[in-house]
């Protein structure tokens, strides 16, 4: 499996595609997942033309992305067209950059508690799907719905929406710390829909019991409480030629799930998750050690440093980044 690093760890930085791609490669990388369209600067062929001799220069392999495909969503920007083309631009793109899959998402947990319900949510995003499956099949190229948002899709309803879709391109990125901020572990997610997986977002988090239900906060790969190793040895087995992109989200306070508590949102957003499932996140919280990870830390609801802490930012964004590179060479065998 290639290591690779998707360019939402690098968010605060500023750079362009190709200081991304420059930035990769100094690290020894395999693989950069432009996982939004705005990390292109266009969709025009000749750009992306220049996208890819940059990065066949590189050695690096290429995979790109977007957001929300479904118009019910709060993240869904019709201004780019229909869902479904939206994900034509971008598969016609990713065949000009030889990018095998294209990104997407649902969209996020707050969804679940909107004016639209959620089987509505559902139904649109399997319309959606099947009427840009055949493009796909067509280019070779798969759509990989991410399990996103912390979470919009529980892993059993991620894979129930693949499966009504019906269609060997349409699988899924798989994301390793969406699933802890639903109370759902993530080799548990892992589990279920690794014989999908095409690619990875690859994450830690730290993870621990409180009175009310539990605390988690992104963390450095291998500075969390989540069996890491163990879901890299179920993707390769199920998907030994997906990518492992890094996508480390820190800077920001910790969340608390408040499951003991019947009345909360947790329980109105995920109403139907088993029993089975949710005990075994438990199990997991109440192994975790009470300790929020040492960092900067953006203020509760921010979610970009200010001006004048800027710099110290992006170097810790870096670092993170960076010590979990060296964890995924050292310890989990990835990328050497």
């Amino acid at each position: 499996m290639l290591l690779g690093i998707d360019s939402f760890s690098l968010r605060w930085q500023g750079w362009n595609a190709f200081q991304l791609m420059d930035y990769a490669a100094g690290l020894g990388l395999g693989n950069v997942h432009f996982s939004e369209r705005g990390n292109l600067d266009t969709l025009e062929v000749p750009y992306l033309q220049s996208i890819r001799s940059h990065a066949d220069a590189l050695g690096l392999r290429i995979e790109i992305g977007m957001r929300s495909f479904e118009r019910h969503s709060s993240t869904f920007d019709a201004s780019l067209g229909t869902g479904e083309e939206q994900l034509a631009a971008m598969l016609h793109a990713a065949r000009v950059l030889g990018s095998p899959v294209v990104r997407c998402f649902l969209g996020m947990q707050a969804d679940r508690l909107g004016d639209v319900p959620f089987e509505q949510h559902i139904a649109e995003a399997t319309r959606t799907l099947r009427a840009a499956a055949p493009l796909a099949e067509d280019l070779g190229i798969a759509i990989a719905v991410e399990n996103h948002g912390g979470v919009d899709l529980l892993a059993r309803e991620l894979r129930d929406l693949i499966e009504a879709v019906g269609s060997d391109f349409v699988r899924v990125c798989l994301d390793t710390g969406n699933p802890t901020y639903a109370a759902e572990d993530a080799v548990l997610a892992a589990e279920i829909l690794a014989p999908y997986v095409v690619t990875t977002h690859l994450r830690d988090t730290k993870i621990w019991a409180t009175p009310e239900g539990a605390m988690v906060q992104w963390a450095p790969v291998g500075e969390g409480d989540v069996d890491l190793r163990r879901i890299v040895e179920i993707v390769g087995r199920h998907a030994p030629d997906s990518a492992i992109d890094l996508e480390i989200i820190t800077g920001v306070a910790p969340k608390a799930i408040p499951y003991f508590d019947p009345g909360s949102d947790f329980w109105r957003m995920y109403p139907g998750m088993h029993a089975r499932d949710f005990a075994r996140f438990v199990a997991v919280a109440q192994g975790g050690t009470p300790l929020p990870l040492d960092q900067l830390c953006l203020a509760p609801g921010v979610w970009a440093p200010p001006a004048d802490q800027l710099d110290a930012f992006r170097a810790q964004q870096r670092e993170h980044l960076e010590r979990s590179v060296r964890h995924c060479r050292t310890v989990l065998d990835i990328g050497m």
